[in-house]
């Protein structure tokens, strides 16, 4: 990916030759150039194409990185220096997040088996999503398929799903450790197990790598030498157990989410260990509706600018904001996706108890006229004796008299999926003419 870096500018002329200027930049002068600047915390080949600049691009963006590293916090891996900004933007996120995207959604709730269909979904989304990024060439149907019926992956890119639904299972039941090699280690043991990455697995890398394009091919990153890993590796683990210093939990996961992306301790098979983790530590900071998102799916369908977030890290003096803030963003994408998912399912039941009061007031009994309702709010809805008769506690016998009745009055049909019987829907047109006559 053909990527420009920021200008270098060596900042302390900028103080000393331009007393002016830096006076002027005590006294609040650029601040809504800093504000509108860190708003989106524009990168150097955004900002050079701003209008109204104090200056021209290259001592702009030089007096922009002189505000920014004001207000950098500065964190430490051996010998390499990371920063980040707590800008005001990130601050509201955070804060929105925490009470609308989590609080929001506990003040209308989905229903219990509502949440557990779209947990189970969210689980094989994420399981998929994650494995396609890393290049799994297998369609999103075949996947969600082989998942659900259970069948055994027939081939690498299968398997690689198969790989990362077992990890998710893994980690949830871990969130009580602490992060360690072991941990790290075993996690990208099931991640990779069956595939040409499994070799791979079992200890950090030996040799040196280098990280390439998706696209073009071109080194794209290099990370430490494998000297260097273990060391770096025990720092990170250091950093995410210590709880002396407060980090929010989401910035704190997107900072261990980029340190696998930029130590690189396996020589493959990072990406999906580091989407894992991520996933680990926000479980273990009580999260729960992390589950029921996947954070792979809203990376994939924002590739480029997921590597261009670790592409502007590490080219703007490691500073992590540009990679916090790409994070937050695909978190509220996610988060969003499970808001509209639990209004769509209110709506339907709204039209279902609707439905069915007015089916009760024809004389229809109680548990057929929940079922029109239910087969009603949905098209693809079906039904078949046995589920029918488990939901409702009644034995087989009166259940398939149910759907008999139901049958005669037009309003459901069988229909042979394979070898099961199924009952659909006939027509909701023939509802409405029933409740109308």
């Amino acid at each position: 990916m053909k990527f420009e870096n920021p200008p270098a500018y060596d900042i302390s002329e900028l103080i000393f030759k331009d007393e002016i200027l830096i006076e002027e930049f005590f006294s609040k002068k650029y601040d809504d150039f800093f504000k509108s600047s860190n708003s989106r915390y524009l990168y150097w080949d955004e900002l050079k194409h701003k209008k109204d600049l104090p200056f021209d691009p290259i001592k702009s963006w030089a007096l922009l990185k002189l505000n920014r590293r004001s207000n950098y916090k500065k964190l430490t891996f051996g010998d390499f220096s990371f920063c980040y900004t707590l800008t005001e933007l990130i601050q509201k996120d955070l804060h929105e997040f925490d009470l609308k995207l989590i609080g929001g959604l506990y003040k209308s709730p989905i229903t219990n088996f509502e949440k557990s269909e779209y947990l189970k979904n969210s689980l094989l989304e994420e399981a998929i999503a994650s494995s396609q990024i890393e290049g799994a060439a297998t369609t999103t149907k075949v996947a969600w398929d082989m998942l659900k019926s259970g069948r055994k992956p027939r081939n690498e890119s299968e398997q690689m799903i198969f790989n990362n639904l077992r990890g998710i299972k893994y980690i949830d039941e871990e969130t009580q450790s602490s992060l360690d090699f072991r941990f790290i280690i075993e996690v990208h043991r099931i991640m990779t197990a069956n595939t040409s990455a499994e070799s791979c697995a079992g200890a950090f890398r030996e040799s040196q790598i280098y990280v390439q394009d998706h696209v073009d091919g071109e080194i794209a990153h290099t990370p430490p030498e494998y000297e260097m890993v273990e060391g770096l590796m025990q720092e990170l683990c250091d950093f995410v157990n210590q709880n002396t210093v407060f980090i929010h939990p989401i910035m704190k996961a997107s900072i261990i989410h980029f340190m696998i992306g930029f130590i690189h301790p396996f020589k493959d098979g990072n990406g999906r260990t580091a989407r894992a983790l991520f996933y680990w530590y926000l479980l273990k900071k009580d999260y729960g509706l992390i589950k029921s998102i996947s954070i792979s799916r809203a990376i994939l369908d924002s590739r480029i600018q997921y590597e261009k977030a670790f592409l502007k890290t590490e080219n703007d003096d490691n500073d992590l904001t540009y990679f916090i803030m790409y994070s937050i963003k695909s978190l509220r994408v996610a988060f969003e996706s499970l808001v509209r998912y639990r209004d769509k399912k209110k709506e339907e039941r709204e039209k279902s108890n609707l439905i069915a009061y007015k089916l009760i007031q024809k004389g229809l009994h109680k548990r057929q006229a929940d079922l029109i309702g239910y087969l009603c709010s949905k098209n693809t809805n079906r039904v078949n004796i046995s589920s029918y008769s488990e939901k409702y506690d009644i034995v087989r016998q009166t259940a398939r008299k149910d759907l008999n009745d139901l049958e005669k009055l037009g309003f459901i049909e069988e229909e042979k999926i394979g070898r099961n019987i199924f009952f659909k829907l006939t027509s909701i047109e023939k509802v409405d003419a029933y409740l109308d006559a």
